[in-house]
């Protein structure tokens, strides 16, 4: 009998699990594959800030990112370029790996390789079918932490539903010359409302890849054809894909189970980021948890409470996000080249953009574009 069972060893599972075990809790974590962050599609690109919050692994950190060139459907060009390196490229080997190690540490009992198919939630506890292709096992919780990823069977299961939407991410690593800071390209050739990126990781290798609703691959194979079909050293880069979760879940919480990171749709509707906010949301979670044992109640009533500090905290994040891609995907090339237009003339305007930048947070910013677009396009 455990008084955590959580189901997933990413950085939001293992995050959490550590979390639950320095509480004092008897906590088990298993993870269906053999490693930890081994083949993970991601660009691995995290903001300064959740290094400082979170005290993450300095370890996993490939490069800093210091600059951003900002590309119209035209080519024309704006920088963000502030005074100090505001994100991180990391190797999610290496930080899933640290992370779990960190959770071990603190008396987690980790299993790697074992798939959780079948959970039941009884009214005293929770028992978790665990197995691999040679055994199985049934374990018992009290709670069950479900930080799956994209993967919502389980979810299912137990009468929770997975994400409204999902946008799909594609990218190759690959070597290539000539990228000096990181570039991010819009319109519709490039990946209509939304947009594509090459962030370098050291002076010959990058991650390019882009975000988009449909037809990833085509569009991929499109924009390293137009744009890096010089820049490239090596014939035919492998693309990866993967879905990203697109708005928050419906129920992250159930008798005796609660859902963080992507699994409960916590992940930025801009930029299909999901780190920071699952890191955030697992702190949640484990305040909710305490004092759901404290009480002695894991019932959905109780853990309830979890939802609404989470989407009370990032709902309207969340909102601004899909706003934000919906406008996106209603704008003309020419209109976006006419906007590239007037932030070159408006230094002030620029000035003022680049104050509501936040790495985390782009409520803010969002809100100031809508304003501009408001007055500039539609008069």
């Amino acid at each position: 009998m455990y008084d955590v069972v959580v189901v997933g060893g990413g950085p939001i599972g293992g995050y959490t699990a550590c979390q639950l075990a320095e509480q004092g809790f008897e906590v088990c974590l298993f993870e269906e594959d053999d490693e930890a962050g081994k083949d993970v599609i991601c660009t691995g690109v995290i903001g300064t800030e959740a290094f400082k919050r979170f005290n993450l692994p300095r370890t996993a950190i490939l490069c800093g990112i210091k600059s951003i060139i900002f590309f119209s459907p035209s080519f024309l060009t704006f920088d963000y370029t502030p005074s100090d390196t505001f994100a991180y490229v990391v190797d999610r080997h290496i930080f899933d790996s640290k992370i779990l190690e960190w959770a071990r540490e603190k008396g987690v009992e980790v299993h790697l390789g074992r798939q959780v198919r079948r959970i039941k939630i009884n009214e005293n506890l929770a028992e978790v079918e665990v197995g691999n292709e040679d055994s199985s096992q049934t374990v018992q919780t009290r709670v069950l932490v479900l930080a799956t990823g994209i993967k919502y069977q389980l979810h299912k299961s137990l009468g929770l539903r997975g994400p409204p939407a999902f946008l799909q991410g594609v990218q190759v690593e690959t070597e290539v010359k000539d990228l000096f800071c990181t570039e991010i390209y819009v319109g519709s050739e490039v990946s209509p409302g939304s947009f594509a990126w090459a962030v370098p990781l050291n002076h010959r290798r990058a991650r390019i890849g882009l975000l988009t609703g449909k037809r990833g691959v085509f569009y991929l194979n499109n924009f390293l054809n137009r744009r890096f079909k010089d820049r490239i050293n090596e014939p035919n880069p492998k693309i990866l894909q993967k879905s990203i979760a697109h708005g928050p879940v419906q129920e992250s919480v159930g008798d005796r189970v609660l859902a963080v990171g992507e699994a409960a749709g916590q992940v930025k509707t801009t930029t299909g980021g999901g780190i920071y906010y699952g890191l955030l949301c697992s702190e949640i979670a484990v305040e909710v948890l305490k004092q759901s044992f404290r009480k002695g109640d894991l019932s959905l009533k109780q853990l309830v409470k979890y939802e609404n500090l989470w989407k009370s905290k990032l709902g309207g994040e969340l909102r601004a996000g899909l706003w934000a891609r919906k406008i996106m995907s209603k704008l003309s090339d020419q209109q976006i080249d006419m906007i590239f237009k007037f932030i070159r003339k408006k230094p002030k305007v620029k000035e003022l953009m680049e104050r509501k930048v936040k790495f985390d947070y782009h409520s803010d910013l969002i809100s100031f574009g809508l304003k501009l677009l408001k007055g500039f396009i539609w008069g």
